[in-house]
C-alpha cells in the first residue's frame, strides 16, 4: 500500500487552522471587554461575536482536518494497511480529498468520522437520533454529516474531468464510495445510491469490486500522472 499526501498543503491548512483558532478566540475576548466596559456599543460587540464565533468554528474543522492525530487521511491509510503496492491512495494531490487507485477500480472517497447509526434509503442518509450526552455533543462536532451521495457524485464529476482534460481524453469510470471511519458508527443501508462501508470492512469492499477493471496501460498512466502532482 503506498500512500502519497500533499504534505505542503496539510501543513498550510493546519496552520490556517491555528491562526483562525487563535484569531476567533481573541475576537471573542475583545467583544467580552467591550461588552464589559462599554455596554452602550452592544451593535459592535454582537458584530465582534459573530465574528469570533465564525473565525472559531472555521479553524476547528481545519483542526479537525489537518491538524488532529490520527488525521481522517491518516485513519483512512490505516484501514486499508496490509494491500500491497499496487493500491495507491492520494491524499489532497488531486482536484478532489482523496482518491484511491486500485488494480481493478479508480475511487473517490468521502470520509465520515463521527459515531451513532447512519441509514441509508437509496440517495437519502439520515442519522438515527437517540437521545444522550454523545448526541448532544454531536451537535458540535467541527464535522457536518451532510449529504455523502451528493458530495461523491461532486468528487466523481470533478475527477472525470480532470482525467479527461489532462490525460489526452482517457476515460476511465471514477467509482464514488463513503467510508465511515469511526469504530462505533452503525450503517443500515438499503439499496444505497452510493457504496458505503465501515473502515474495518474496506479492504474487503475492494476486493469484490464487480463490473469492468482497469488495463493494466490505464493503470499505468494514471499511477505515473498522479504520481507526478505528488512529488511537485
Amino acid at each position: 500500500m503506498r500512500v502519497l499526501n500533499n504534505t505542503r498543503l496539510i501543513a498550510r491548512r493546519a496552520r490556517i487552522g491555528q491562526v483562525a483558532n487563535l484569531g476567533g478566540i481573541l475576537v471573542l475576548g475583545a467583544g467580552l471587554v467591550i461588552s464589559l466596559t462599554r455596554p452602550e456599543w452592544s451593535i459592535y460587540t454582537l458584530a465582534m461575536l459573530i465574528v469570533g464565533v465564525i473565525l472559531s468554528q472555521f479553524g476547528i474543522a481545519n483542526a479537525y482536518r489537518y491538524s488532529r492525530k490520527p488525521r481522517p487521511d491518516e485513519e483512512l491509510a490505516n484501514a486499508l494497511k496490509g494491500l500491497d503496492d499496487r493500491y495507491r491512495l492520494y491524499n489532497y494531490v488531486l482536484p478532489v480529498s482523496h482518491v484511491l487507485l486500485t488494480p481493478k477500480k479508480l475511487y473517490v472517497v468521502i470520509l465520515r468520522g463521527m459515531s451513532g447509526k447512519f441509514i441509508c434509503e437509496g440517495r437519502k442518509w439520515r442519522q438515527e437520533r437517540r437521545f444522550s450526552l454523545g448526541a448532544l455533543l454531536r451537535l458540535f462536532s467541527p464535522e457536518p454529516f451532510g449529504n455523502p451521495v451528493r458530495e461523491a457524485e461532486w468528487d466523481k464529476e470533478a475527477l472525470e474531468q480532470w482525467l479527461s482534460k489532462n490525460l489526452n481524453g482517457l476515460t476511465v469510470e471514477v467509482e464514488p464510495i463513503v467510508v465511515f471511519l469511526h469504530p462505533r458508527a452503525e450503517l443500515e443501508l438499503r439499496n444505497p445510491a452510493v457504496v458505503a462501508v465501515k473502515a474495518k470492512g474496506l479492504k474487503e469492499q475492494l476486493r469484490k469490486a464487480e463490473g469492468r477493471s482497469l488495463s493494466s496501460d490505464e493503470y499505468r498512466q494514471l499511477a505515473q500522472a498522479f504520481d507526478a502532482l505528488a512529488v511537485r
